[in-house]
């Protein structure tokens, strides 16, 4: 199983929406969110109670080839394959920390080199790292 977090400075950043996407991009992808409140409807994830621990969902979704999880607080807690920061107005207090630990970063350019290392820290083609880095709003070097 490889993990990816999103990331983000705030709420309604556009995390659900790229998790979407990237479900879409990646075959046997599940995608998990993590926050407080009530769970919304009509979105197709599963939702944990923040607080809960990685292990926990890891167990719970052990048949899953990629676990994509919304959420900054899991970075306290573990080390995923791919962190993705979502730029937005307001951070809350757990953003400069989610941002410091990102491979990819909304707005940001990332190089060729980075994208290569990327693709094969995840076992997939330098195309589809790109695609990703793009549905999360970097900007990719020109191959």
């Amino acid at each position: 199983m490889k993990v990816i977090v999103i990331s983000g400075a705030s709420s309604r950043v556009g995390k659900t929406t790229l998790a979407g996407k990237l479900r879409r991009l990646l075959a046997g992808a599940e995608v998990v969110k993590i926050g407080h409140g009530p769970r919304q409807p009509g979105i197709p994830n599963h939702f944990y109670e923040s607080g809960t621990p990685f292990q926990t969902i890891r167990e719970n979704h052990a048949d899953a080839v990629w676990l994509i999880i919304e959420s900054n607080s899991i970075l306290h807690e573990m080390e995923p394959d791919l962190v993705i920061y979502l730029e937005g107005e307001n951070p809350k207090p757990s953003a400069q920390y989610a941002s410091d630990r990102a491979d990819v970063i909304s707005g940001a350019l990332i190089d060729n080199d980075a994208v290569a290392v990327l693709a094969a820290r995840l076992g997939i083609s330098i195309e589809l790292m790109r695609e990703i880095a793009g549905e999360a709003g970097a900007k990719c070097e020109s191959p």
